[in-house]
């Protein structure tokens, strides 16, 4: 069930990305660095034409939850960017398949393989007048998992889960300065 703040937050957004006068002009072809939140791994971002980009990330971790859950799980992320105000601030907003491997907990024997979608929406920020640009971001991503158990058991069969916590922050540094 939605609730009535969550409806005021999509507004909200929707009114910052609509009053961005002028899109964000990527000034490097992508960037590399660490995700921490629920699940740890590293991220890259390589930038597209027209404030576009593709997000990809390795997480250990099965659904790249590391608590209880070993395993890992690989991450494409089609991303838009909008420059907030003509500043260092960008608003994201994208969408992306998953896939992972591992058990449930670290004393079972089940392997489950993952496919799962999530849409992400976030913010960052990039400190451009560094020697290595400096991109720090923040983003709410919530995953819709389908499991399959891998080895064929009696009891097992598939299952679902949704992941609603997966808030992370990442630290990343751009590549290769395009202008």
């Amino acid at each position: 069930m939605v609730g009535k703040n969550n409806y005021w937050v999509l507004i909200l957004i929707i009114i910052v990305l609509s009053n961005s006068k002028k899109s964000y002009a990527q000034e490097y072809r992508g960037n590399v660095g660490a995700r921490f939140g629920y699940g740890i791994g590293i991220t890259g971002t390589y930038n597209l034409q027209n404030n576009q980009a593709i997000e990809f990330l390795l997480r250990y971790g099965y659904h790249g939850v590391v608590i209880n859950k070993p395993g890992g799980n690989f991450q494409a992320l089609y991303q838009k960017h909008w420059e907030i105000r003509r500043s260092n601030f960008t608003v994201f907003v994208g969408a992306g398949p998953s896939i992972g491997a591992g058990k449930k907990n670290n004393i079972s024997k089940q392997v489950y393989f993952a496919l799962g979608i999530s849409p992400q929406i976030g913010f960052d920020y990039t400190a451009r007048r560094t020697k290595l640009p400096l991109i720090i971001a923040l983003d709410y991503k919530p995953t819709f998992n389908v499991d399959f158990p891998l080895k064929k058991k009696i009891s097992k069969k598939v299952e679902t889960d949704f992941s609603y916590y997966e808030i992370a922050f990442s630290i990343k540094f751009g590549l290769k300065r395009i202008r």
